[in-house]
């Protein structure tokens, strides 16, 4: 792939703000269990303000998957988030997906409406709670004019979704667990446990690792990171040193929007979406 001004790499910060629904969705328990919803409650009242902070002081724009529930409770932290002209992707209600296709057009519609009315704007981009994704998902985001998906874990690039053997505006930017802070901690402290905790600066030598080997071979990094645990200290401090190492080594940062954008464009697809988003929302 050739990126924008030469770069090696294109390198997507992006956060899944989960919060509470990461507990609560776990255990039924949970709704009651008050230490583990004050876990939750750190991604936005510690977590996303420090990466804010961060991606303000570093110049760069993310992605914030952000459950409409999550905006619903916290309305004006997902203004500040947007007013940054950081990038808001859909990441269901309760971070949950439905099975049918009309159950889950339905929730599109009720977060699509939570967010216009937030905001002023329906997210264009999706990554499916807890990985969810059936028959119907792509004709679906193709309706709602969706430009493009973090879902599919088949590649270390991004690709042109295809319908009935075309190809489709939709652009994946795959992600991967390795790439998820979920994995080097939050499975340890759920069921069923597991030992083993990496300090963030451990967890960002493998991504560094990641780094070098996927600019050699002019790739894409999709991060998966989760406020509550990303937005530490301890992780924030080496994670900032990791940003410095790739723009110092080829790296362009962009949004899953801007990335998407740039995609399609090259393959002279940009403005008929453009067009079909419009129409869409009009």
């Amino acid at each position: 792939m050739i990126w924008p001004e030469g770069k090696r790499i294109a390198v997507l910060v992006a956060f899944d703000i989960d919060g509470e629904l990461l507990w609560t969705l776990r255990n039924d328990e949970n709704e009651r269990h008050l230490t583990n919803l004050s876990r939750g409650r750190y991604a936005t009242q510690q977590g996303v303000p420090r990466l804010l902070n961060l991606l303000d002081e570093e110049g760069i724009k993310a992605t914030f998957f952000t459950p409409a529930w999550i905006a619903e409770q916290y309305p004006e932290l997902i203004k500040k988030i947007h007013e940054e002209g950081h990038d808001i992707g859909y990441h269901g209600w309760m971070h949950e997906a439905k099975e049918e296709y009309e159950e889950e057009k339905a929730l599109m519609d009720k977060c699509d409406k939570i967010f216009e009315e937030l905001i002023g704007t329906k997210p264009v981009g999706h990554r499916a709670p807890e990985g969810d994704i059936y028959d119907y998902s792509l004709g679906l985001w193709q309706e709602r004019g969706y430009i493009y998906s973090s879902n599919w874990r088949n590649s270390d690039g991004p690709f042109i979704h295809e319908m009935d053997g075309k190809k489709i505006p939709m652009v994946e930017l795959p992600k991967d667990s390795i790439f998820d802070d979920t994995a080097y901690d939050f499975y340890t402290e759920c069921e069923p446990q597991r030992h083993g905790l990496r300090s963030g600066r451990e967890m960002c030598q493998i991504w560094k690792d990641e780094f070098d080997a996927l600019a050699e071979e002019g790739r894409m990094m999709n991060f998966v990171m989760h406020p509550q645990f990303m937005g530490r200290p301890g992780n924030v401090r080496p994670f900032r040193e990791l940003l410095h190492y790739m723009r110092n080594n080829g790296a362009w940062f962009a949004t899953n929007k801007e990335a998407a954008e740039y995609i399609l464009e090259q393959e002279g697809m940009l403005k008929k979406q453009q067009a079909a988003i419009r129409k869409e929302r009009t």
